[in-house]
């Protein structure tokens, strides 16, 4: 190594779960470190300090800054205690390798000696980071065959986040705070009445806590409110994580509303002036040929009519207009067997997702018992591990096909049905009338009088 070498960047790194071994603590590395340096006479340049976070990931926050300023010729050589402080995969630490080459710093280890200037060096560096990688690997999962134990089997609280609507009992598990859940039950039932994202998050911050509308949002999408907690890391949903503090009946109501995203304002000074009566179908049309919502223009007579503005900028090739009058009577005519057959369809889903969740129940108490077992010294570690991944990978097949095809609520078809609407629909003000469509329909394909296709 050139001995004119003195501009040094020290490098640091403790994962959480080495965090309190002796000798490999952040300030046992720094210490040895500098005092490396004051005995070689080096100008410590940086210290590139990543705590906590893993040598397996090249995107450490610090260990970037130290490339950079490698790549800014600030750096003539980097030190670290030892080899997996710095890396755990092979291929992160060839590409990094690649990189100070180019830049001409050299980097050393000072508990540990690595020579690679011969055959017998290179071979025991490729070694050392192998056996580096597999103790990380196996360290991983360890690890998150603990988590999946405490969130599948224990249904234990594992980070420090807590749901609003929720506390963490003394056996870290989440139970109901009986306040705020009242608060998340009056928030779900006011959004679901007022079909208004905005309304509802200035009375939500007005009435109880002070809240953005992203906030909201977030809290009317949780799934955690029916009792499914959502892994962020696998995307796992786990079944009975947490007491439920909303009705199935109002949660599928209000994702329906969110899925729909449909504003129900009422229109501004400006328009009421050309406008008396708001219009029907704002938001639900979709121009069958550039996929932009429809909008809505009246005319001379104030009578109200829907086109793809695109036209107007020759971007879209449908220039046909929408009489608002003949929509109503089109859907009033063919809404009724639409949600019949969409009754029959949602049916047919729900029958094979009772099947798909009959299923994981039967694998959740496999797992149980499997668990038990092991707990009891009845089986070996080998064999619980050997089980316990085999019905663990049935289990995230049997999740997969749950997710591909969610149970649906289809009460709010049942209560179109059956309340008589159609008669009484004239009786509506245009206000109503666009509560009633966006309740039951997700939008509306059109292209022309001819080309009109309803989702429900």
């Amino acid at each position: 190594m050139n001995e004119e070498i003195k501009r040094v960047a020290l490098y640091i790194r403790v994962s959480t779960d080495r965090q309190a071994k002796e000798g490999d603590s952040l300030e046992a590395q720094e210490n040895a470190l500098k005092n490396y340096c004051k005995e070689k006479n080096y100008i410590i340049v940086d210290e590139y300090i990543d705590g906590g976070e893993s040598g397996q990931k090249i995107k450490r926050t610090n260990l970037q800054r130290m490339l950079d300023d490698v790549k800014k010729n600030k750096i003539d050589l980097i030190l670290m205690t030892k080899l997996d402080r710095w890396f755990r995969n092979i291929g992160d630490f060839y590409k990094v390798i690649e990189i100070i080459k180019t830049h001409h710093t050299d980097w050393k280890t000072i508990w540990e000696d690595y020579d690679t200037t011969t055959a017998s060096g290179e071979f025991w560096l490729n070694m050392s980071l192998s056996m580096g990688q597999l103790e990380a690997k196996r360290t991983s999962e360890r690890i998150n065959e603990v988590f999946d134990y405490k969130y599948n089997i224990q249904k234990t609280v594992c980070t420090g986040k807590v749901p609003y609507g929720y506390r963490i009992s003394e056996e870290k598990k989440l139970v109901v705070d009986e306040e705020e859940a009242q608060n998340i039950i009056d928030l779900f039932e006011y959004y679901s009445k007022s079909n208004n994202l905005q309304k509802t998050t200035e009375w939500f911050s007005k009435n109880y806590v002070k809240r953005s509308s992203r906030s909201i949002k977030r809290y009317l999408s949780n799934s955690i409110y029916i009792g499914k907690f959502r892994r962020t890391k696998t995307g796992e949903i786990i079944e009975d994580y947490a007491p439920s503090i909303i009705d199935q009946d109002l949660w599928n109501k209000v994702q329906r509303l969110l899925k729909i995203n449909i504003k129900n304002n009422q229109p501004d000074e400006n328009r009421r002036k050309h406008n008396s009566k708001p219009y029907i179908f704002t938001g639900l049309l979709i121009c069958k040929e550039c996929g932009h919502t429809l909008s809505g223009k009246t005319n001379s007579n104030s009578r109200h009519y829907y086109n793809c503005r695109y036209s107007y900028y020759k971007t879209c090739s449908n220039n046909k207009c929408i009489n608002e009058e003949w929509l109503e009577k089109y859907l009033l005519e063919k809404i009724i067997p639409i949600l019949k057959n969409k009754k029959i369809e949602i049916t047919k889903i729900n029958s094979k997702q009772k099947k798909v969740k009959d299923i994981r129940k039967n694998l959740k108490n496999k797992l149980n018992k499997l668990t038990n077992l092991y707990l009891e010294n009845l089986v070996d570690l080998d064999y619980y591990r050997e089980e316990y991944n085999l019905i663990q990978s049935q289990i995230k097949k049997n999740e997969f096909d749950l997710q591909k095809e969610e149970v649906i609520d289809y009460s709010y078809i049942d209560n179109f049905l059956e309340s008589n609407l159609i008669d009484l629909y004239y009786e509506l003000d245009n206000l109503e009338r666009r509560r009633l469509w966006s309740s039951i329909i997700q939008y509306i394909e059109i292209k022309g009088y001819k080309e009109v296709n309803i989702v429900v």
